[in-house]
C-alpha cells in the first residue's frame, strides 16, 4: 500500500514537471526568450511587482487590469519601463482617492480612433498639436497646419459614446503631461509674450492682467478702444506685452474658469474617471515609449511622419529656461502657484524645490 501510495506521487510530480517544461517551452516559442531569459524576466517581475505594490497604500480604484497590460507588454520585449508606468497609474488613483476627486467628462477634450482602438486626451503645450496630427493622420485626413480645428471631427460622437470608450480595456488610452511650471512658461511665451502673431489668449486676458497690475493704463476716463489703440496694433498683435510675473499675479487671483492652456491636468482630461493605460511625461520621454506608443496604436514607426514636439518660437521650453523666468518671482508666488497646481504635482511626482533654487539664486547675486 505504502509502495502504491509513493509511486502515485511519483507519476504527479512527473506530470506536473512535464506540464511546466511545456508551458515554458510554448512561452519560448512565441516571444523567442532563451530559458535564461524567461530566468530573468520572472525574477524582475516578481521584483517589480513588490516596489510598485509598496508604493500605495489606500486605493480604491481598481489599476490592476491597466498593470496587468503593462505586465505583457514589457514580457513581449516593447520598450517600457514597467515600475515607473506603474507607479504613475497608481499615483494617480492614490490622489483621486485622497481627495475624494469627481473630475467631468468633456467631450472635447478627446480624440479618438475606433480603427485603431486607440483614445488620446489633448493638453495643450505638451505636444498637443504633434498627437492631434497623428491622429488626423489615422483618419486619412488632408493635411492642414490648423489643428485646433481637427478636434471637433476626431472628438467621440457623443458623451454617451465617450463614457463607455473611458471604461473600455480594449482601448489604448494615453495621457501626455510636462512638469506644471514648464508648461506655464510656455504657455506665457506663446499666447502673451509672442507679439509677431495674433493670440487669442492675448487679446483676451491682457486687459485683466492690466487691471490688476496696470491700472493707470485703464483708468476711468479712457475708453475700451483707446485702451486697444495703446496696447494693440491695428493686426490685434501686442504693443504692450505683461511680464511673467504679471501674469501670473492676474492668475493667481483670478477667480475665471481656467484656459485650456493653464487649466490643470486633472480638471482637464478626468483623471480620475477615466481608466488611462499610459501616461507620457515629456520632461524625459525616449523614443523607446514613443515606438511603445505607436505599437498600441498599431501603427508602423517606419511609415508614420511625427513632428517634432519640440518645435517652438524662441526654442522648447525645458527647466534651463524655465528658471530664468522664475528667477523674477518671489517665493511666496512660486508657493502659491504649487498651490494652484497641487494635485498635478502629487499625481505624476513633480517637484519643486529646483524652481525655489531659481528665484534664491537671484537673492544671492542681489
Amino acid at each position: 500500500m505504502l509502495l502504491h501510495t509513493h509511486f502515485i506521487k511519483c507519476m504527479l510530480c512527473v506530470t506536473l514537471y512535464i506540464a511546466i517544461c511545456y508551458f515554458l517551452l510554448k512561452i519560448r516559442q512565441a516571444s523567442y526568450l532563451t530559458q535564461y531569459e524567461i530566468s530573468l524576466f520572472f525574477a524582475k517581475y516578481n521584483q517589480t511587482k513588490q516596489k510598485y505594490l509598496a508604493i500605495s497604500q489606500t486605493v480604491t480604484k481598481p489599476v490592476n487590469l491597466e498593470i496587468e497590460v503593462l505586465e505583457h507588454d514589457e514580457f513581449n520585449g516593447e520598450p517600457i519601463n514597467l515600475q515607473e508606468s506603474a507607479m504613475i497609474l497608481q499615483r494617480i488613483a492614490n490622489v483621486c482617492t485622497k481627495y475624494n476627486l469627481k473630475t467631468p467628462l468633456i467631450k472635447r477634450h478627446f480624440l479618438y480612433n475606433p480603427k485603431h482602438k486607440s483614445m488620446y486626451c489633448w493638453i495643450r503645450k505638451a505636444a498637443s498639436t504633434s498627437f492631434t496630427k497623428l491622429f488626423a493622420d489615422m483618419k486619412n485626413r488632408p493635411h492642414t497646419r490648423n489643428y485646433y480645428k481637427e478636434v471637433d471631427i476626431l472628438t467621440p460622437q457623443t458623451i454617451k459614446e465617450l463614457e463607455l470608450i473611458s471604461n473600455d480595456t480594449k482601448i489604448f488610452k494615453l495621457l501626455v503631461v510636462r512638469h506644471p511650471f514648464q508648461r506655464l512658461v510656455s504657455s506665457y511665451r506663446d499666447r502673451i509674450e509672442d507679439n509677431s502673431k495674433y493670440t487669442a489668449q492675448a487679446w483676451i486676458y491682457t486687459k485683466k492682467i492690466f487691471r490688476f497690475t496696470r491700472p493707470k493704463l485703464l483708468h476711468s476716463n479712457t475708453t475700451s478702444s483707446n485702451f486697444q489703440r495703446k496696447v494693440f496694433t491695428s493686426d490685434k498683435r501686442l504693443k504692450i506685452v505683461p511680464t511673467f510675473k504679471e501674469f501670473l499675479e492676474w492668475l493667481l487671483r483670478s477667480s475665471e474658469e481656467d484656459d485650456v492652456h493653464w487649466a490643470p491636468y486633472y480638471t482637464h482630461c478626468a483623471l480620475c474617471d477615466v481608466r488611462y493605460n499610459y501616461v507620457l511625461k515629456l520632461d524625459d520621454y525616449t523614443y523607446g515609449q514613443i515606438n511603445y506608443i505607436f505599437s498600441k496604436f498599431n501603427l508602423d514607426k517606419n511609415k508614420v511622419y511625427f513632428p517634432n514636439m519640440q518645435k517652438t518660437r524662441g526654442g522648447y521650453t525645458n527647466f534651463d529656461i524655465t528658471c530664468k523666468y522664475f528667477a523674477n518671482l518671489t517665493h511666496d508666488i512660486v508657493l502659491k502657484l504649487y498651490e494652484r497646481y497641487k494635485i498635478d504635482f502629487e499625481m505624476y511626482n513633480y517637484n519643486i524645490s529646483r524652481y525655489l533654487n531659481c528665484v534664491d539664486k537671484r537673492l544671492k547675486k542681489s
